[in-house]
């Protein structure tokens, strides 16, 4: 946990090293998959027309005309004529996954080879792309994703969300970057579509329900680099209730236990809770101390951290608010593990998902 903290804590401190003198020899087009009207969407997709950036084009996609969030985005593009942006009604026969049926015909009509898929409820800064792009310019990168921070969270539900992304995930992330197994996140997620068709492009990803995860690891496969940019990206959190947290982090659990299977039991050493419990068991004999001050030490050093991580990742200082729900948070990843073990069942926008091994989807 210590050395997870302090690897992410030096990724943020690291400046991009750009070898980009002309970016407009890279432009790009920004794919936005629409559904519904997040909290905060419309600020959140002005944010993408104000970039400082010499030639991207703005492509979003919507399944349905009478989704609320085609109304806003058409206000939008009336209202920044000067940006290229253009809007793709319905979905392409590509799959099982809803988001990769909605991304399809813009994908595909996109003018520019770099493409950046970005969820709808992120919001950037005007320097995002200048910060980016550098490392996809780099022709052994394959991709470049970001560490997601959760800002602007209203209610339990949103301060269990920032706890959970501005520090485990975040360090999550960090870790498995730094071992050689690359987590991509479609909140972030810049790619060559010359280097994507090596292996069927967005298409291809259709039959994965983590489109995203499977794009960095078929980069992988080619021999190609998945960058993690030191800057995170921010999802506006807003509204967000304790239901909508769980059954977030239960979809995402059984995403991660169908790709790994092996490997997602060991998600309960990242508990301060769990791995507390098992100190608590061995080193109070050895070094001849009580359990209750082992207990003590090490949870609150544990919270010393996450603190300090998530006030740097999401840019904001950690309150006793935060402070809360990160107990919460610790108390609730047990019930939630047992909860995402029951089944391989996942509920995401209205529509029952079963999952299979490697995370296909029928």
């Amino acid at each position: 946990m210590i050395f997870g903290t302090f690897l992410t804590l030096k990724r943020l401190r690291t400046s991009p090293k750009s070898s980009v003198e002309d970016f407009g020899a890279y432009p790009v087009s920004i794919l936005k998959p629409l559904k519904g009207v997040d909290s905060g969407l419309e600020a959140n997709l002005q944010s993408f027309l104000e970039l400082d950036y010499p030639h991207y084009e703005l492509i979003f996609c919507v399944a349905d005309s009478r989704d609320p969030a085609f109304a806003v985005a058409s206000d939008l593009m009336t209202r920044n004529p000067g940006i290229r942006s253009r809007i793709f009604i319905g979905e392409t026969d590509s799959g099982p996954n809803p988001k990769v049926r909605n991304m399809l015909a813009g994908y595909e009509a996109a003018t520019n080879d770099l493409i950046l898929i970005s969820d709808s409820n992120v919001r950037v800064r005007r320097d995002y792309l200048k910060r980016m792009v550098p490392h996809a310019a780099d022709p052994k990168v394959g991709l470049v994703t970001a560490i997601v921070a959760g800002v602007r969270a209203e209610g339990w539900g949103g301060a269990l969300e920032a706890a959970f992304l501005n520090a485990y995930c975040a360090r999550g992330m960090s870790l498995a970057f730094s071992a050689g197994k690359p987590i991509v996140v479609g909140k972030s997620m810049l790619f060559s579509r010359k280097v994507a068709e090596r292996f069927g492009g967005l298409r291809s990803l259709g039959r994965y329900l983590a489109e995203d995860f499977m794009a960095g690891e078929a980069m992988t496969q080619l021999g190609m680099k998945v960058v993690l940019m030191q800057d995170p990206v921010e999802q506006h959190l807003g509204v967000y209730s304790v239901r909508d947290f769980w059954s977030r982090h239960v979809r995402w659990g059984r995403i991660r236990k169908s790709q790994a299977p092996l490997v997602f039991p060991f998600e309960l050493l990242q508990s301060s809770f769990c791995t507390g419990a098992l100190g608590a068991l061995a080193i109070p004999g050895i070094i001849g101390i009580t359990t209750t001050s082992f207990l003590a030490a090490h949870l609150s050093l544990w919270a010393f951290c996450d603190g300090w991580l998530a006030s740097r990742i999401s840019r904001r200082r950690f309150s006793s608010r935060g402070l809360f729900a990160w107990a919460a948070r610790e108390a609730l990843m047990l019930p939630l593990f047992l909860q995402v073990i029951a089944n391989n069942k996942v509920r995401w926008r209205g529509q029952t998902i079963y999952l299979r091994a490697g995370g296909v989807i029928d």
